[in-house]
């Protein structure tokens, strides 16, 4: 079973693939990456450039399912306005691409991955780390938050795929 892991962000915007294998039950991430857009741009082509990206990386991987995190509500409302309309857009491109969704807070993907709901990014990223082989490349936190997410899915919801 592939799950594709998104933490959605409108300036850095954290994807993963994470599959469980079937023949030996182990999670391996096949893909990772922190896509990054330019405040230049204006905000409904950074939009777009993600929701292209997004389109391509689930036609390239065929994932089963998207995870998604849910919204974190942000001190700067504007911030926070962004980050869901992004989040809306996400879950645009996965309803095109007719892949069922999970959302989970960050709280959920904390206590799933790190097994403390309040478990900070280093230590969410040292629990991925040691759950999953990852290739030696420099990873940003948003792309350790996409992969906790696509794991919180395989290991909360996975189940619901049993032909995988």
């Amino acid at each position: 079973m592939k799950i594709i892991g998104i933490d959605p962000g409108y300036e850095r915007f954290g994807v993963a693939i994470v599959e469980k294998n079937k023949q030996d039950r182990k999670e391996r991430v096949l893909y990772s990456e922190c896509l990054t857009t330019k405040k230049e741009s204006g905000f409904v082509l950074r939009l777009k450039k993600l929701g292209k990206e997004l389109e391509r990386i689930i036609d390239k991987w065929h994932p089963d399912a998207l995870a998604v995190e849910n919204l974190f509500m942000n001190k700067n409302q504007k911030t926070a306005n962004r980050v869901s309309e992004t989040r809306g857009m996400v879950l645009y491109v996965a309803g095109l691409k007719e892949l069922p969704v999970h959302e989970y807070t960050p709280l959920e993907v904390k206590a799933t991955v790190a097994g403390f709901g309040r478990a900070d990014k280093k230590q969410v990223a040292e629990m991925v780390k040691r759950t999953v082989f990852l290739e030696k490349k420099r990873r940003r936190d948003d792309e350790y938050d996409a992969i906790a997410v696509a794991l919180a899915c395989l290991y909360r919801d996975g189940t619901r795929y049993p032909h995988q």
